[in-house]
């Protein structure tokens, strides 16, 4: 294929972690995808992970093992860190809007998943502990409640997208973004993968929209919509499919390298 014009344009790739550049169905970064970011990086390619999980949770996979990314975007956009994971931007709530957020799970037993300076559960839920275990989370040993000193960049719900979560919509600037599987996310409002990499193209200098994304899931919409060139994977949700250029193949094949054959970024 012949580069097309408009993608001679593209100044960095942005890449989602779960079911895109790991794959859970065989536990691992494809070898592949890893010599296939070596050579988009060595072709003067910015490359950097644009994911759901917060720092921390990402840590938690191997995928800054073999690979020196120029950035990371963490918490669907609420986090921007550089090369050496400095930390660039940070969106989070108010302590007033956490009270709101917690008391509400509380009066609903709801679990709730927090992620920031600290991982733990507000309740001792096992189908919230599954899901997690089901996308290689650490399961928090801590089961308790919120307090001023947590740094919270992640809040996440595991009743489904059939769920009425709208109690939690009495908080102005509170969003619910679905993520992968059941997961709901509540983010702020106006916060999402987009503008976590809107972020990091000002840091490098580069026009916002000069880039391409892989992703595979509804929290990758804003970051596809937004590209140059979109990709989402083939074993991702179906509903995420109008928002892409190209449909390449699954996560557990060399789906990524090939793509960016085919493309002639690599």
């Amino acid at each position: 294929m012949i580069m097309n014009k408009l993608y001679k344009e593209i100044k960095a790739l942005f890449l989602d972690i779960d079911g895109t550049f790991f794959d859970h169905q065989t536990n691992q970064i494809l070898p592949s995808s890893i010599q296939a970011i070596h050579q988009a990086q060595k072709n003067g390619y910015k490359v950097a992970l644009c994911s759901g999980r917060p720092l921390k949770m990402a840590q938690e996979l191997c995928v800054f093992k073999d690979i020196l990314w120029d950035g990371f975007i963490g918490s669907a956009g609420n986090t921007v860190y550089d090369h050496h994971l400095n930390l660039i931007q940070k969106n989070g709530f108010t302590d007033e809007e956490l009270q709101t957020i917690f008391t509400i799970a509380s009066q609903k037993h709801l679990c709730l998943y927090v992620n920031g300076n600290h991982a733990f559960l507000t309740e001792d839920d096992p189908k919230a502990k599954a899901i997690l275990a089901n996308f290689h989370v650490q399961i928090p040993k801590e089961i308790r409640s919120w307090n001023v000193q947590d740094n919270v960049e992640m809040i996440s719900l595991f009743e489904g997208y059939d769920y009425d979560y709208s109690d939690f919509l009495c908080i102005p600037s509170l969003q619910l973004q679905k993520s992968s599987g059941c997961i709901v996310d509540l983010i702020k409002k106006g916060i999402n993968k987009y503008t976590g990499i809107r972020s990091m193209m000002h840091f490098w200098n580069f026009h916002e929209h000069d880039y391409m994304a892989f992703g595979d899931s509804l929290n990758d919409k804003d970051m596809l919509q937004n590209a140059t060139l979109a990709i989402a994977m083939e074993n991702g949700d179906p509903a995420l499919f109008p928002y892409a250029d190209f449909i390449c193949g699954p996560s557990y094949q060399d789906s990524i390298e090939k793509t960016l054959k085919q493309f002639q970024f690599i």
